[in-house]
């Protein structure tokens, strides 16, 4: 069954989209957020957990996303390509990608630093942009992606964006000035790319959310299924920040590692019912 994407904010039975027209447009056309019209089952009569237990976290991510993604609109071959790409070990400076400490008193804590740019959002960017770039050079149109960050979400675009190297894709940043870290602005400032862009701005860290909210949904013109976002001039305006359905969608591949490297430590069996872990987000 092919997966398709609704609003959060409701619409008819008719209005659903494909994962890439849900991807490209950031926000619905009503305003609203995209969400699957079906949540995919866990297969246990498979023992999906231990199949998952065993896998390298590109794997798993992969097969994460095909649940998520229609073969229709990527193959096998090129899922799993796109899910190597975004995590390759010579980019994360640990070999299982998120290490986990024991600080005592049955407490852990799940390091998600590893990452080329230092922050938990390389896990999640890399594959969104690599899956924006697959299609670019699908559909052959360029692309501009539209992003606001007070710190984690700008390194991790643009340095995942350069990683891309795709002629199609260029990205355009802005921050606000002085309320970042000067670790964080020189991680934007320096990158010496031609497909990226970085501009600061005057004003809180918020600010820019809702002018790009509106560029994205003024300018968007074509139809469902048509792989377009908003345009202009032949050109496809995209925003990646955390309400672009990419991101929780790649993201998950992220507890469900954590869930079971943690039940590895404490010999538990994954999947198990009556085996709880508790994760707490900060």
């Amino acid at each position: 069954m092919q997966q398709r994407y609704k609003s959060t904010r409701g619409g008819t039975a008719q209005d659903d989209y494909s994962f890439e027209d849900a991807l490209f447009s950031g926000y619905a056309p009503d305003g609203g957020l995209f969400v699957p019209v079906s949540l995919p089952s866990i297969n246990r009569e498979k023992d999906q957990y231990s199949l998952w237990s065993n896998m390298t976290f590109p794997e798993l991510a992969y097969d994460v996303l095909r649940k998520f993604i229609s073969p229709t609109e990527i193959d096998d071959a090129n899922l799993k390509s796109i899910c190597d790409k975004s995590f390759p070990l010579d980019a994360f400076d640990e070999e299982c990608y998120i290490p986990i400490k024991d600080v005592g008193s049955s407490l852990h804590i799940a390091e998600l630093f590893h990452g080329p740019t230092f922050c938990f959002k390389d896990f999640g960017m890399r594959p969104v942009i690599n899956l924006l770039s697959y299609f670019a050079e699908l559909r052959s149109r360029p692309i501009t992606l539209l992003v606001s960050t007070t710190g984690d979400t700008g390194p991790a675009a643009v340095h995942a964006v350069n990683d891309a190297s795709n002629p199609l894709l260029t990205i355009l940043v802005h921050y606000p000035h002085g309320q970042i870290s000067d670790f964080q602005r020189k991680q934007l400032t320096t990158l010496q790319s031609n497909y990226v862009k970085v501009a600061s701005f005057e004003g809180g860290g918020d600010d820019m959310d809702w002018p790009i909210k509106e560029t994205l949904l003024s300018s968007k013109s074509g139809g469902k299924d048509s792989g377009v976002g908003a345009v202009e001039g032949g050109r496809l305006f995209c925003g990646i920040n955390s309400y672009n359905i990419g991101r929780p969608l790649v993201q998950m591949t992220l507890f469900i590692w954590i869930y079971l490297r943690m039940a590895e430590k404490l010999g538990l069996s994954p999947g198990d019912e009556n085996s709880l872990i508790d994760m707490v987000l900060p």
